[in-house]
């Protein structure tokens, strides 16, 4: 049985109650982990298999109550939880992350979603999917716990959070957060991480500096007079914006959005490519080059961030 306060468990000669903000109430989700992540820390591959050697054993327990058996389960689901995630995409449609979470700031709103789903899905474990303490506590004395295969892990686990993520009324923090991400979300100095502080601040440092007063007098930073360091983006745009690099890009796009883009640089109006390209009104051309903007920004910035990861330390 379970109560806000924590988890009952009733047996022949007794009633246990186990806090909901003690050590051993994580000790379930620790049991549904896989093999796979808990020899990560093999230390924990030798706690038993049984709750009752666990609860009945001073030596066992002392591990449970330790902060980092906690911990580890916590980082265990946090960083199995980030990849549930279902991320907005700029077309409309959402996808699951792929990337590094490590690249993230422990500030970033997922990264703290990711450990606030923890509790919600170790009570769906005790309330819906039949892994409660009861039934644990009523194993035999010589019966172990099968480790649980990776596959299994991932589909009930992912089930589980989409459950508290629909539950919840989520994703539209989910959405917001991945949409708005601030500089304080990253960490360390990854080409993701250094590719969007490029896209936020526009250029290599976030003072906002006109052309002019850098013509006129020169602008420093640090010790160093702006115009004195050197940029290696000036270096790249040569090699990116060539023509073998623009024709390249231009093999990306439909015929349609081509005859766009070419006579958008002609100075054609966006009524008169509607009219050249046979659309009906002005604005459908305006959604098209604004597509076209983000598959050119995409492109760029891949190229952008291999070079920068060969020529910027």
């Amino acid at each position: 049985m379970t109560f806000s306060f924590g988890f009952l468990v009733v047996l022949p000669d007794q009633m246990i109650m186990i806090p909901v903000d003690s050590h051993f109430s994580w000790l379930t989700m620790f049991y549904m982990l896989p093999k796979e992540l808990v020899e990560k820390r093999p230390e924990y591959l030798k706690l038993p298999r049984n709750i009752r050697d666990i609860a009945d054993n001073e030596e066992n327990m002392k591990i449970i109550r330790d902060d980092s058996f906690t911990e580890f389960v916590w980082s265990c689901y946090a960083y199995a939880n980030w990849h549930f995630f279902l991320l907005p995409t700029r077309d409309g449609l959402y996808r699951p992350f792929s990337g590094n979470p490590m690249q993230y700031s422990g500030n970033f709103p997922l990264w703290r979603l990711s450990y606030l789903a923890q509790p919600y899905m170790r009570m769906k474990l005790e309330t819906d999917w039949d892994y409660s303490f009861q039934k644990f506590f009523l194993m035999e004395p010589d019966e172990e716990l099968d480790w649980v295969k990776l596959d299994d892990f991932n589909f009930m686990f992912r089930t589980m959070f989409d459950q508290v993520v629909k539950e919840q009324k989520w994703q539209p923090i989910i959405d917001d957060s991945w949409n708005h991400r601030q500089p304080e979300d990253f960490k360390g100095t990854g080409s993701q991480s250094r590719d969007f502080m490029r896209k936020w601040t526009h250029s290599r440092t976030a003072q906002n500096v006109s052309l002019e007063q850098i013509r006129e007098s020169g602008t420093v930073v640090g010790n160093d007079a702006l115009y004195d360091i050197p940029d290696p983006s000036a270096e790249f745009e040569t090699k990116v914006l060539d023509k073998m690099k623009m024709e390249d890009f231009k093999k990306r796009l439909s015929d349609v959005d081509l005859k766009i883009l070419e006579l958008r640089v002609q100075g054609y109006t966006q009524q008169e490519i509607a009219k050249e390209v046979g659309y009906k009104v002005p604005s459908a051309v305006s959604k098209r080059i604004e597509k076209i903007a983000a598959q050119f920004e995409e492109f760029v910035g891949k190229e952008y961030g291999e070079f920068l990861d060969k020529h910027v330390q």
